[in-house]
């Protein structure tokens, strides 16, 4: 019974993962994105331009009690405390794969190096792994800016390491093109408030 079920489960997953795409173009720039598998955990990185205010890009990275209504699969973010500059952060969601989810219950801390960094550390969960962060830096005048994820995932699933590959990857993409729709929302509904006040 549970080798069927797997089996069904690796079928939906070669056929979901037959529709996905490394790259997505953006109206900021292009959005790139690698993985690989380094001794059977996942290594994504994903990077793109962005053009909006420094701020307005932190305070979405940093919009804990908010994430959940702007990240695909995240179903609920909730800052537990700070220490110093550091968030402890209580995050449930799932990991789609075709119509299979996959529950991820996680505590992260969520170190904040002002003015480049956030790094993220698994605290406890249902993941063996989690390790990464992002980094943002300057691309060009006035409100470009860089964005970069680079993280290590190890999801613990009973599947070969080249389809964790694709699943992660594609999460990770996914959850960052929310970040980035998030920010360019912010941006525009900023720009019309400037219109509307002249």
């Amino acid at each position: 019974m549970l080798r069927e079920k797997y089996k069904r489960l690796l079928i939906c997953i070669l056929f979901a993962l037959s529709t996905v795409r490394a790259d997505y173009a953006l109206s900021q720039g292009e959005m790139s994105v690698i993985s690989v598998v380094e001794r059977g955990v996942v290594y994504v990185e994903v990077e793109t331009v962005i053009n909006a205010p420094y701020e307005m890009i932190w305070s979405v990275l940093t919009d804990y009690d908010r994430l959940a209504s702007y990240i695909p699969g995240m179903r609920s973010s909730r800052l537990l405390r700070y220490e110093g500059d550091t968030a402890f952060v209580e995050q449930r969601g799932v990991s789609k794969i075709f119509f299979l989810e996959i529950p991820i219950d996680v505590i992260v801390r969520s170190i904040e190096r002002r003015p480049h960094n956030i790094d993220i550390e698994l605290v406890s969960g249902n993941l063996d792994h989690l390790s990464g962060g992002y980094e943002l830096t300057k691309a060009g005048t006035q409100n470009l800016w860089k964005l970069v994820w680079k993280g290590r995932l190890d999801p613990s699933l009973p599947i070969p390491n080249f389809i964790a590959e694709r699943i992660i990857r594609s999460n990770i993409r996914n959850q960052f093109l929310g970040v980035i729709e998030e920010v360019s929302r912010r941006r525009d509904l900023s720009l019309i408030e400037l219109e509307v006040e002249h």
